[in-house]
């Protein structure tokens, strides 16, 4: 594993937050081009598996992706065409839950490469930052 001198690191903002995002979805969108889901289909996947009904699931993808209920539908019409949910119940369907397992395990193994390294404590308070940062985007998000 390289090491990567982190001593003068910049304070957390939105533009080291949008680099390493940008940096970690380039490696992600590899991982799922094999896959041939796109990152939105990915989370629509999951949020099937989760259990949640289809408007529950349309309701996650608004609020997570930020995209409209007719794009979060479409998402899961596609993933239904695909064979990759059943639509009428909106349950992952074996082939389904394989890719969805695949992705999981290169996911896993990404993960431990770029955060592996990084202390627990250290990562427990980004996560509580981005968290924060999050609500608090949402917030203005609703307000507009």
């Amino acid at each position: 594993m390289t090491t990567i001198d982190t001593s003068s690191a910049p304070l957390l903002d939105g533009q080291a937050i949008g680099i390493a995002y940008h940096a970690i979805a380039a490696v992600r969108d590899r991982l799922l081009a094999a896959s041939g889901l796109t990152f939105h289909q990915s989370v629509a996947l999951n949020a099937v598996a989760a259990g949640l009904d289809r408007a529950d699931a349309v309701d996650r993808l608004v609020a997570t992706l930020k995209v409209g209920e007719p794009e979060a539908r479409a998402l899961l019409d596609e993933l239904a065409d695909a064979g990759l949910i059943d639509g009428p119940r909106v349950a992952v369907t074996d082939k389904g839950a394989s890719l969805r397992r695949e992705f999981a395990d290169a996911v896993a193994g990404l993960t431990e490469r770029l955060y592996g390294e990084i202390p627990v404590a250290e990562r427990e308070v980004a996560a509580r930052a981005l968290a924060h940062v999050t609500a608090r985007a949402n917030a203005e998000l609703a307000g507009l």
